[in-house]
């Protein structure tokens, strides 16, 4: 072999070897209503691509909108990307409606797979009443300085930006090609990869050449959980949601009692009280909770089954223990409805008529209601 011909082989190799080690492109979806999770799951994973050296974050977006002040912080987060954003409606049959809209005019590439469409970006309220006409006209002119805005930045069709926030419009996907309102129109990820190979994008850490023909993508799953309106409930009120609900607990543990919410109280108090020494993130918060119910509702059944409480039954058939025993009214049965006293509980009780300290024998149980029926003078009450 001659000396060209070995030096062609090992620089192929290498190339090659290089190519292969790269970071594949990124693929993140979009696929339902923006709201506030979105906005920080794409947050997150953007932040993650950078630190991974992605050389492109492709969205692929099916949504029909969400809520504006999620759209704002993606496209924040977008503009302030050092990582190259391509923004792919997808599959066939798929739409960037309302705030998908916006995401795709703010992106460093714009591309859509054919039998797509795009638009009808005027704001709305989320309860879907009219807007009252100066708060309208206030709203609707913002929207249009936005997608003006981003339209300028991208060198996108301006007049059609404007006309989608005012009259609602929509373009097909080839519609979109032909008005400039896209840069692409591509079948699938590879054919979107080899389309935009090659172009020169601006990002915040300056002048981006993809080579993206080839490239191998890999689409980024979170776990449900992390991006849903659970995680952005518990991350949002932090610590102070978890008090919140030991009080809601406790309170209904009153209500309805015997129903062991005591204990999940128990529980809530203390992923409060842990929150204030650790910063926990919405899932650990979960976790937290799960475990701590499970100790404080053993620690409550081993408590009363050590002090020889006979009313300490297995959580699943508690009621059954009580059929046939006799308790003290505590809360006068009239009309039907009041209260007993079980071991250091009261429950709710059905039956005859009965006074404040009468004795009623329990025959039957309703869910967390026991059924009674009262026990003559000469027979003992226990409590």
């Amino acid at each position: 072999m001659s000396k060209r011909a070995l030096m062609i082989s090992v620089l192929g190799l290498l190339f090659g070897v290089l190519a292969h080690g790269s970071a594949p492109v990124w693929v993140i979806d979009l696929n339902d209503v923006i709201e506030a999770s979105s906005a920080r799951y794409l947050s997150d994973s953007l932040e993650k691509a950078r630190t991974s050296d992605v050389p492109l974050v492709v969205l692929r977006i099916d949504t029909p909108g969400g809520w504006m002040d999620s759209t704002r912080d993606i496209v924040k987060d977008i503009l302030a990307s050092p990582v190259p954003v391509a923004a792919y409606v997808s599959p066939e049959g798929a739409s960037a409606s309302s705030a998908g809209t916006y995401i795709v005019y703010a992106s460093h590439v714009a591309a859509m797979a054919p039998a797509t469409n795009i638009g009808s970006a005027t704001p709305v309220r989320g309860d879907g009443e009219a807007m009252e006409p100066n708060m309208e006209r206030k709203v609707v002119n913002d929207a249009v300085a936005q997608m003006r805005g981003y339209a300028e930045l991208r060198g996108r069709n301006i007049d059609w930006a404007e006309k989608t926030v005012r009259e609602a419009t929509n373009l097909t996907a080839s519609e979109a090609l032909e008005q400039n309102v896209i840069d692409v129109m591509a079948s699938d990820i590879g054919g979107l990869l080899a389309k935009v190979d090659g172009m020169t994008l601006t990002t915040k850490a300056g002048s981006v050449t993809l080579a993206t023909e080839g490239s191998e993508h890999e689409v980024i799953t979170n776990a449900w959980f992390e991006h849903s309106s659970v995680k952005t409930l518990l991350d949002s009120l932090g610590d102070s949601l978890w008090w919140v609900i030991g009080i809601v607990l406790v309170i209904g543990e009153v209500v309805l009692p015997g129903t062991f919410l005591i204990w999940f109280a128990f529980a809530a108090f203390g992923v409060g009280l842990v929150g204030l020494v650790f910063d926990m993130s919405g899932m650990n918060q979960v976790i937290v909770f799960s475990l701590l119910s499970f100790a404080s509702l053993s620690l409550g059944y081993l408590m009363r089954k050590r002090r020889g409480d006979p009313e300490a039954p297995a959580f699943a058939d508690r009621t059954q223990a009580y059929m046939g025993k006799t308790y003290t009214v505590v809360e006068a049965i009239e009309n039907g409805q009041g209260k007993i006293k079980v071991g250091d509980s009261v429950w709710l009780a059905e039956g005859e008529d009965c006074p404040v300290g009468g004795s009623v024998k329990v025959i039957d149980s309703r869910g967390n209601v026991l059924v009674t029926e009262i026990v003559p003078p000469d027979e003992s009450a226990s409590n």
